[in-house]
């Protein structure tokens, strides 16, 4: 299972599971991820977490700006809308700077044959 991790100067203070299903991230206290911050919106951002259709048991985690006032970046670049996350990617979500952690992440350097579904 993938975490988000909130650094502070290159150390992970706190940790946060994705489960499978939806991770709501922001200043209310009903979200997954409350983060007490006036920068940040009452509901700013999620995560959904899904199965991938293309490659059996991994899952897909899918990083969404809900509206926020002051925008979700990925990788120091704003999103406008949802996105993929991967490995060792950098979330901002007001001033609070999380890194996406997935020990799971597929090895794309190995060579995949994917078939007709006729062969299948």
């Amino acid at each position: 299972m993938a975490i988000l991790a909130l650094m502070v100067d290159g150390v992970a203070v706190s940790k946060f599971d994705l489960p499978v299903g939806e991770t709501s991230i922001g200043r209310s206290t009903d979200n997954t991820v409350h983060i007490d911050d006036i920068a940040v919106s009452s509901h700013h951002a999620k995560i959904k977490v899904t199965p991938d259709p293309y490659l059996d048991g991994m899952l897909r985690y899918e990083l969404e700006d809900l509206g926020s006032t002051n925008a979700t970046k990925l990788n120091s670049h704003k999103i406008s809308s949802s996105t993929f996350l991967k490995d060792g990617d950098q979330v901002l979500i007001g001033y609070n700077l999380f890194k996406f952690i997935d020990d799971q992440t597929p090895d794309f350097e190995s060579t995949a044959v994917i078939l007709p579904e006729d062969r299948v």
